[in-house]
C-alpha cells in the first residue's frame, strides 16, 4: 500500500474566549505543494491573514483508495485584516476544551497530492517530495544543543537543531524526542510548541535525487531529563557531531536557516544578556 503524509492548517481566529468556526470545526485546508502556512490562511479566507503561534499539533491515520494517509493538523492563530465577515462564513462559539478540527474521513485526497506517489513521466524532471519535520530547542545554562551536518548532507560542516523528518504515521512530538535521542543521545521532554514554517527549493538530495523539495517545519522548546556531553548515536547519519553550544558562539559556527530561528527563540525566552 502507498503511503501519504500530508499537512492541514486550520486557523484559530479568536475573540477573548470565542473563536470562530465554520460548520462546527474551524477554518481549514490541506498545504499544497511549496506553499507555507500564511498562505494556506490567507487562502482559507481570501483576505490578508497574519499568523500567529502554533497552538497545537493533533495527527490522525486512515486508509483510502488503497493509499495509507497520515495527516498533520496544525491549528495557527490567525488575525484576519478585514475581520470575519467576508468570504469565510462562520459564527463565533465559546471555545471548547478541544480545538474543534474537521475529521479525518473529510480530509478528502486531492489529484494534486497523488502526484507524489506517480512514477515521473519525465526522467529528468524532479520528483516531488514534501518533507514534515520536528527540531528541537534544547537550551542548558545559556547553551544551545547544536548538531553537525556529515558529508552526506548538502551542507556539510554546518550546523543544525537536533531533529529530523517525522515517519510516516508518527506524531511530530514523539519524532523530535526519537531524533533528539539518535542525534545527540539526549533524553527531552517537549515543553512548549514554538512555530512552523516552511520553505521551497529544487535541489538534489543525499541519494543524488533531483527533488522539487517542500520542507514543513515545527519547531519546539525542549528540556532534557539529564544534562550531559552530547553524544551521536545513529553513526553514519545525517549527523556526525553534536555539542553543547554558548549562545554568544552559535551565531559565528555556520548555521542554517531552522538553527539561526533555533537560536533566535532561545534568545527570546532565556534573555540576550
Amino acid at each position: 500500500m502507498s503511503a501519504l503524509q500530508r499537512v492541514a492548517v486550520h486557523a484559530a481566529v479568536l475573540d477573548g474566549d470565542r473563536v470562530l468556526v465554520r460548520d462546527g470545526v474551524l477554518p481549514w485546508t490541506v498545504l499544497a505543494h511549496g506553499e507555507n502556512p500564511g498562505t494556506a490562511l490567507t487562502r482559507i479566507f481570501g483576505s490578508a491573514v497574519v499568523p500567529g503561534e502554533l497552538l497545537a499539533v493533533v495527527d490522525g491515520t486512515r486508509s483510502a483508495d488503497g493509499v495509507s494517509l497520515h495527516t498533520v493538523h496544525l491549528v495557527v492563530s490567525a488575525v484576519v485584516s478585514d475581520g470575519v465577515d467576508g468570504p469565510v462564513a462562520g459564527e463565533q462559539v465559546p471555545r471548547p476544551e478541544t480545538w474543534p478540527l474537521v475529521g479525518d474521513e473529510f480530509v478528502l485526497v486531492e489529484p494534486a497530492e497523488l502526484d507524489r506517489l506517480r512514477p515521473l513521466e519525465d526522467p529528468a524532471a524532479p520528483v516531488l517530495r514534501q518533507r514534515l519535520a520536528c527540531y528541537g530547542v534544547v537550551v542548558h545554562d545559556r547553551h544551545l544543543l547544536l548538531t553537525r551536518l556529515s558529508s552526506i548532507t548538502p551542507s556539510p560542516g554546518r550546523w543544525t537543531l537536533p531533529g529530523g523528518g517525522v515517519d510516516h504515521g508518527e506524531h511530530p512530538l514523539k519524532a523530535v524526542v526519537r531524533e533528539v535521542h539518535e542525534e545527540a543521545g539526549m533524553d527531552v521532554t517537549v515543553d512548549r510548541l514554538a512555530e512552523v514554517g516552511a520553505e521551497h527549493f529544487t535541489g538534489r538530495s543525499p541519494r543524488g535525487v533531483l527533488e522539487d523539495f517542500h520542507a514543513v517545519r515545527l519547531l519546539v522548546t525542549a528540556t532534557p531529563l539529564e544534562v550531559r556531553e552530547p553524544e551521536v548515536l545513529d553513526v553514519g547519519g545525517s549527523t556526525d557531531l553534536a555539542r553543547w553550544v554558548p549562545f554568544e558562539e552559535a551565531a559565528g559556527i555556520g548555521l542554517v536557516g531552522v538553527a539561526q530561528r533555533g537560536l533566535e527563540i532561545a534568545l527570546r525566552e532565556n534573555g540576550r544578556v
